[in-house]
């Protein structure tokens, strides 16, 4: 059994954000490499108990970091990331690496051709990527395991669930190993377990970063980055917000807030979720609150009338395992985890009435959702209705059979069906010592309002902070 300490950092430099680090390479009293190398014995130190990477590329992380040195050497670094170590979740190609999805079934997966549009992204701003975290198989849970490479811990508590599906991104950045890893969000993936973790995890609006291959998920998945602080996802916006023509949904024109107009806040504590946050969550966010009321902010309670939409989620999401491995020869399906071959069996034993029927549930969620925001600018709720649970070890988890996770973040999923920007932010500390997270979700393509409340958010809760 694993301690369930936390994972104490091994090098000071490691917990340095992208802008201290950046700052640091110009002023020339460090260089990236140095940086690689001192992640490099970090992670090797202690990932065996985290286990939050299943690809590394350690030779061409220092040939990056060199190019980077060389680059503020001469005066000329490429941006806000340049020589910044990054990692990618394992549902994203990077050229070279291969993508196994946290499935057996993927375990001979040839190295991928070329980069994920995002990849390339950083890849081209002088981003040093490292590794591969991991997720859970296919991404389709918020637990934190797979059953290619098993459990991957919370460093907060390694007793903990670090959360999922970018189980191995939350946990890298709560290590202490880099300040950014690129993960993905369907339903929550980002957010939850940044919640979890006591990090920043943002999910900007829909095709805010580009994204390709699409996916039976298409319409619900966004890149999206984990970090531990609001400076540093906007630094990752940066450079990863950008279109590419491969990816229809990216060629969208930014809205800007006006910064002259007052922010309109609404909060609420339940949002039509049927599952009660706890007594802790309740305080902290109100908690919370009150800090925003005396910063000079408006807040009003907003009534959604939202009904809990899990259980239409969730027939959508089966429909997606359905859709996403049909086309595999039989055997090959029975490779997949249990979980992933239970969802299969329900989507085939679902009916097109049921499947209307959620349709129309989800949309009628996201029209009640629509008027709340034409009467606030941003709604602030909890992240997650409560800390993170208890892991369970791989071969538990494996033999458990595949349950609704939609019911545990009612506070997630429906942003992803509307596609708008949601950030999540710790905010305090449990009575067991572990994070708890707000989120705020802005109009759609209202990024940047979202991630500068959130770093004014960020700057109170530092105040008078022990």
């Amino acid at each position: 059994m694993a301690s369930a300490q936390p994972v104490h950092r091994v090098d000071p430099l490691l917990e340095m954000g992208c802008a201290a680090l950046t700052r640091a390479f110009k002023e020339g009293s460090l260089k990236p490499v140095e940086v690689v190398e001192a992640l490099k014995s970090a992670v090797e130190a202690g990932d065996p108990v985290i286990n939050a990477f299943c690809h590394f590329d350690w030779p061409h992380a220092v040939q990056a970091a060199l190019a980077a040195q060389a680059r503020y050497s001469a005066g000329a670094p490429l941006g806000p990331l340049d020589g910044v170590p990054v990692s990618v979740k394992d549902l994203i190609d990077v050229a070279g690496w291969p993508t196994r999805r946290g499935s057996r079934t993927m375990t001979d997966a040839a190295p991928a051709s070329v980069d994920a549009p995002a990849v390339q992204l950083l890849r081209n701003a002088g981003a040093v990527l490292f590794g591969k975290t991991t997720t859970t198989e296919f991404g389709w849970t918020i637990r934190s395991d797979n059953p290619l490479t098993g459990l991957t811990r919370n460093p907060v508590n390694t007793s903990r669930s670090a959360g999922g599906s970018s189980s191995g991104a939350a946990a890298q950045v709560a290590a202490g190993w880099g300040p950014l890893a690129l993960g993905s969000d369907a339903g929550g993936s980002v957010r939850v377990p940044a919640s979890y973790c006591g990090l920043v995890g943002f999910k900007p609006s829909f095709g805010a970063i580009p994204m390709i291959p699409s996916s039976a998920f298409t319409e619900f998945a966004h890149l999206g980055v984990i970090s531990r602080s609001v400076e540093d996802c906007s630094a990752a916006m940066i450079v990863l917000g950008k279109p590419d023509a491969r990816d229809l949904a990216s060629m969208f024109a930014r809205t800007q807030s006006n910064g002259s107009q007052p922010l309109r806040l609404g909060w609420s504590l339940y949002l039509g979720s049927d599952l009660r946050p706890d007594e802790h969550v309740v305080n902290a966010f109100q908690a919370c609150l009150q800090k925003l009321r005396g910063a000079g902010y408006y807040l009003q309670e907003v009534q959604p009338g939202l009904h809990d939409c899990a259980e239409a989620m969730w027939m959508i999401w089966r429909s997606r395992m359905l859709e996403s491995f049909y086309a595999w020869p039989a055997e090959r399906r029975d490779q997949l985890g249990a979980g992933l071959q239970q969802l299969y069996r329900e989507g085939q034993a679902m009916t097109m009435t049921e499947l209307a029927q959620s349709r129309v549930r989800l949309r009628q969620m996201a029209a009640d959702l629509g008027r709340v925001f034409s009467q606030v600018d941003l709604l602030l709720t909890p992240m997650m209705p409560g800390s993170a649970p208890v892991a369970q070890e791989s071969v538990e988890a494996e033999r458990a059979p595949a349950m609704n996770w939609f019911r545990q973040s009612g506070y997630a999923y429906p942003f992803n069906v509307t596609g708008q920007p949601a950030v999540s932010l710790p905010i305090g500390i449990c009575p067991e010592g572990l994070p708890l997270g707000l989120q705020i979700v802005g109009r759609k393509y209202h990024d940047a309002q979202v991630l500068q409340t959130a770093a004014e958010l960020e700057r109170l809760m530092a105040q008078n902070a022990p």
